[in-house]
């Protein structure tokens, strides 16, 4: 541990003196990095030091943190140094870099994924993204609706006339006219039909908002589209936002704001649309702010328009950046173990295909195949070299937390001429309880007339293990469970296997099970 003023810094996280809450900078070799609330995001240690309380480093930047590294702690408003110096990670010799493949700087942002800001990209990637912006603006008009700028994006535009800094994309969002969440719901999708026409990729987190995916010269941006309505008298805008405060004059006429010299359509009253979104505060930057909605609000969003959003935000900025091509290409023994199971001809369905290595290795077998994924930059992929490289293979979006296209996809496999078999290699523990059974389903309605499901996961005997890939959310499950649920909606266990040495992987030696099932007549 290395300490210095009131902070510091060893290989569990950054501490800091609790007695006020305030924003704590951290950097390495003078370059921020990452942001934390002093009190918010950190749990109480020792009592006997004034630095009692510990901000875990982020999940994504732990792979960074080998060899020495130099630490500075400021408080962010007080511009104190509260630690400043070199800490060795551990005993290699190399010094902690935090970049991407080509030198530029990463930052950890308010999802807790690294991300290159939009200060470190090129002019030419911030004029394609205000290109989509002004194009998507222009295309919900036509369509109906008010949109203007939001988010970031106009908290930028109205505090600096330019993208802040460490973001990394935009937001638009619209005021709808309905006062139903069912109405709103479906006008936001009609608006991404509208998107999609128009020649875009999107990718839907709710009911009410979705993202236009716009290429640029670094291999896309995305643009944000959130839906704001009234029900009630209180104003509701995708994500986070409630407010009684509202009054239609904050949004409506529509108005301008500059931003990297362009006039882009903003609210009427923009400040005052920004007092709402982040409080009084917002004109003072923090790129700590996190969204503390209140219970009722949280409960009336998730009721209405996102009971299908489930733990996408990890998986969104793995395949959506440079995080895929750390993933192996070669199949996972897996793969070749249920090869070998199933006769030639069965086609195999490959549920939460990922990069889709051993869907696509499987069509190299000569077997059809369906990947199915919940985030669209690994499905695009997997498309772009099954069809570059001939294979029998096609690969497609599913939101298991969304029962319409359960119950769609279910209905579909059910209608194939011969059963298929279906493939999920580390599903189930990357799924909340929703998704989980949700796939029970798929499996019970598409697999009566034969077929079966293979199954690998880890067991919770890996959780305290150390991942190759880091670590995220992970529902670490028992066998046991898992046979109880498959029994429960009708299906039968034909094998079951539980140990080390079934998915080495480098250093990594999982605890997983291997399961077998079939829901027959």
């Amino acid at each position: 541990m290395a300490e210095h003023g009131t902070a510091t810094v060893d290989r569990d996280g950054v501490a800091v003196d609790s007695a006020r809450p305030t924003v704590i900078d951290v950097l390495f070799d003078r370059q921020w990095v990452w942001s934390f609330q002093s009190q918010r995001d950190t749990r109480r240690v020792s009592r006997l030091r004034r630095a009692n309380r510990l901000a875990a480093w982020p999940a994504s930047l732990r792979p960074y943190l080998r060899g020495t590294g130099h630490v500075t702690v400021r408080d962010r408003f007080s511009d104190r140094t509260l630690f400043d110096g070199d800490y060795a990670f551990d005993d290699s010799a190399s010094r902690v870099r935090i970049v991407d493949d080509v030198g530029r700087p990463l930052i950890v942002d308010k999802a807790g994924d690294l991300q290159c800001g939009f200060a470190e990209r090129g002019q030419a990637t911030v004029n394609a993204l205000l290109d989509a912006v002004e194009d998507v603006l222009a295309k919900l008009a036509d369509a109906g609706v008010d949109a203007f700028l939001a988010y970031g994006a106009l908290l930028g535009a109205v505090r600096e006339g330019s993208l802040i800094a460490h973001d990394s994309d935009a937001d638009v969002a619209y005021l709808s006219r309905h006062t139903t969440p069912v109405d709103v719901a479906r006008e936001s999708f009609r608006l991404e039909r509208v998107m999609i026409e128009a020649g875009y990729r999107t990718w839907r987190f709710s009911a009410a908002d979705f993202k236009v995916i716009v290429p640029d010269p670094e291999g896309g941006r995305a643009i944000d589209v959130f839906a704001g309505f009234v029900v009630d008298d209180i104003f509701y805008l995708l994500p986070e936002v409630a407010s009684s405060a509202f009054h239609r004059d904050v949004v409506l006429p529509l108005g301008q704001v500059e931003l990297h010299g362009r006039r882009i359509t903003a609210p009427a009253d923009p400040e005052a649309l920004l007092e709402i979104t982040y409080g009084p505060h917002w004109r003072v930057p923090d790129p700590s702010f996190k969204f503390e909605a209140p219970h009722w609000v949280h409960r009336h969003l998730d009721g209405w328009l996102r009971g299908n959003n489930g733990n996408h935000d990890h998986w969104w900025s793995f395949y959506f950046g440079r995080s895929q091509e750390t993933v192996p290409t070669e199949p996972s023994p897996f793969a070749r173990w249920v090869h070998d199971q199933e006769p030639p001809g069965t086609e195999i369905v490959d549920i939460g295909t990922g990069t889709g290595r051993d869907a696509l290795w499987f069509a190299r077998q000569g077997r059809d195949v369906l990947g199915l994924d919940y985030i669209p930059a690994a499905t695009d992929r997997a498309n772009d070299v099954a069809r570059d490289q001939g294979l029998p293979a096609r690969f497609r979006t599913l939101n298991l937390y969304d029962i319409r296209q359960v119950l769609a996809i279910g209905a579909h496999l059910a209608h194939f001429d011969t059963p298929p078999a279906l493939y999920g290699r580390f599903l189930i523990h990357a799924l909340e309880d929703a998704g989980r059974h949700n796939l029970w389903r798929i499996a019970s309605m598409s697999l009566r007339r034969g077929g079966k499901f293979y199954l690998e996961f880890r067991t919770g005997l890996d959780a305290g293990a150390e991942h190759e890939f880091g670590e995220h959310f992970r529902r670490y499950l028992e066998p046991d469970t898992v046979v109880a649920e498959i029994e429960a909606t009708g299906g039968q266990i034909e094998h079951c296997e539980a140990s080390h040495g079934l998915a080495v992987y480098k250093q990594e030696d999982p605890h997983v099970c291997r399961l077998v099932a079939t829901w027959k007549r």
